[in-house]
């Protein structure tokens, strides 16, 4: 019998696990510094160390970069009401409630803008 509720235990574990969800978030990137004329260029888009991971699970935002990368991150409402904010690019924000949220990186020479469906 013990085997049986063991056994139970673990498969409830392993269906909760299953269904919790890790979204990436579509980050994009712009740069700051190209002159108005230049804009007919044809340059390859700028890739930065930077995921950012949606958790729906524990509704966790995590931010993660290279330790290297100066940068401040901010967190708004859809509404551009500011949730929260940091000056370190490894950072985690929890959001209590459902709603659409914008993700502002933002580094001296480029910034990337990312939107979130909690």
């Amino acid at each position: 019998m013990k085997k049986v509720i063991i056994l139970a235990g673990l498969l409830s574990v392993m269906t909760h696990a299953a269904f919790a969800e890790q979204r990436g978030v579509l980050m994009e990137i712009h740069n700051k510094s190209i002159p108005e004329k230049n804009l007919s260029v044809n340059r390859a888009p700028m890739r930065l160390p930077i995921e950012v991971v949606y958790d729906t699970d524990t509704h966790r935002i995590e931010v993660v970069g290279s330790e290297y990368l100066i940068a401040e991150i901010f967190l708004y409402k859809a509404d551009g009401t500011l949730v929260d904010h940091s000056s370190i690019i490894n950072t985690t924000y929890t959001v209590q409630t459902s709603d659409t949220y914008i993700i502002l990186i933002q580094g001296d020479e480029w910034y990337a803008k990312g939107e979130i469906e909690t």
